[in-house]
């Protein structure tokens, strides 16, 4: 029995074949890995700005059962507000979990996280230096918000659309709000280092919490962090690390005073 040889020959890929098909392998898995990226960090800012709203709902129902806002919180409160004597000690830090029952996931220093592992930085206004938002209502002429009135109240965190030159204004036309009692913040993905790590960092972002450093806590997470240091906020379009300039991942919540005071007159904390 004759049997034809050329058909017992199998034939290989050549080196030119498996080439290509290793370059069309590789497209399809960078575009891949590029959406899913694209994906988790979408992901991620969509739960950060829900735990925002969460912390949001929080305030709102502290200052509706206790008739004041809770101080922020530093790197050695243990998640707690910053009080003393009834007056607050610190306008920016970060949100004191602790006080408001918050779950969610905590570092050494006891500071509640966002999706990224960064502490969420609070604000909250000092109304012209006279502490009235953060002064709990003990008797008449205490100094809390009971006592001066809603329409005497003058809330005074400023958020604008770009940064300002001022630490108590925005510049023409960029006005958000200019009565915010309170202010919350996540630093995105970048974190705390986001002008080291960025070619393209933005000074909008260096207003939100670059302006005073906090000293790390030597006993707990042992990391220096920054928080704002004037009234002055920014919030604009989410601009990420591909972008060719002013790259902008901060996530900021604020609340307008008649939201607040509205709570409070249903509480009966106001008038």
């Amino acid at each position: 029995m004759n049997i034809n040889k050329s058909l017992l020959i199998q034939k290989g890929f050549t080196l030119v074949e498996l080439a290509i098909v290793l370059v069309i392998v590789g497209v399809l898995l960078g575009g891949f890995i590029g959406t899913l990226a694209s994906r988790i960090e979408s992901t991620q800012r969509s739960n950060t700005q829900d735990q925002l709203e969460d912390i949001k709902s929080a305030l709102l129902g502290y200052v509706s059962a206790e008739g004041y806002l809770p101080c922020p919180t530093t790197t050695t409160g243990g998640g707690e507000e910053q009080s003393a004597g009834g007056s607050c000690t610190i306008q920016h830090g970060f949100v004191p979990g602790r006080t408001l029952g918050l779950s969610g996931a905590y570092n050494f220093d006891d500071l509640l996280l966002d999706t990224w592992g960064n502490p969420i930085r609070y604000s909250v206004s000092d109304d012209g230096g006279t502490d009235a938002f953060t002064t709990p209502y003990t008797a008449p002429g205490a100094g809390g918000m009971k006592d001066v009135g809603m329409a005497a109240l003058g809330p005074d965190l400023v958020v604008c659309s770009e940064d300002s030159a001022a630490g108590t204004t925005c510049s023409a036309g960029n006005t958000l709000l200019d009565n915010s009692p309170f202010i919350l913040l996540s630093l995105g993905k970048d974190g705390n280092e986001f002008v080291a790590n960025t070619a393209n960092a933005s000074t909008d972002q260096g207003e939100n919490s670059a302006e005073a450093d906090v000293t790390a806590n030597a006993t707990g997470e042992n990391l220096a962090y920054s928080v704002g240091n004037n009234r002055v906020f920014v919030s604009k379009s989410y601009s990420g690390v591909g972008a060719t300039a002013d790259q902008f991942d901060d996530i900021i919540l604020w609340v307008s005073p008649y939201i607040l005071y509205s709570r409070m007159i249903e509480a009966g904390q106001l008038p």
